[in-house]
C-alpha cells in the first residue's frame, strides 16, 4: 500500500484557491473602477480651481471699478457744494444789489399815481 499512497498523491491535484482568485478579480476591477473616478475629481478639481481664480479677479475688478465710482460721486458731491455755495453767494449780492432799487422804485409809483412827492 506504500506504493499505492505514493502514486494517489501524485493523482491528487492541489486544489486552486478560487475565491483567493475571485477577491484578487474583484479588487483589480475595485481599483480600475476608483482609479477613473478619481481622475475625473482631479479634473474637476483642477477646472474649479481655474474658475475661482477667475472670479476672484473679476471680484478684484469689481471692487476697483467700486472704489474708482465712490472716488468719483465724492468728487461729485464736493463740486456740487461748491456750485451751491456760489449760487447762494451770487443770489445774495443780487439781492443786495436790487435792494436800494427796489426801495427807489416803490417810491416812484406814488409820483405816477398824481401824488406830490415827499418832501423832507
Amino acid at each position: 500500500m506504500t506504493e499505492m499512497d505514493g502514486r494517489g498523491s501524485d493523482l491528487v491535484r492541489p486544489r486552486r484557491p478560487w475565491f483567493l482568485i475571485g477577491a484578487a478579480l474583484a479588487l483589480v476591477v475595485l481599483v480600475a473602477v476608483l482609479w477613473g473616478k478619481w481622475a475625473e475629481s482631479r479634473t474637476e478639481a483642477q477646472r474649479l480651481r481655474v474658475e475661482v481664480k477667475e472670479v476672484y479677479a473679476e471680484a478684484e475688478m469689481l471692487r476697483s471699478k467700486s472704489a474708482q465710482a465712490e472716488q468719483r460721486v465724492t468728487l461729485l458731491e464736493q463740486q456740487v457744494k461748491a456750485l451751491r455755495a456760489e449760487r447762494e453767494e451770487a443770489l445774495s449780492r443780487l439781492a443786495a444789489m436790487q435792494a436800494p432799487k427796489a426801495k427807489a422804485a416803490a417810491a416812484r409809483p406814488a409820483a405816477r399815481n398824481g401824488l406830490p412827492p415827499k418832501r423832507r
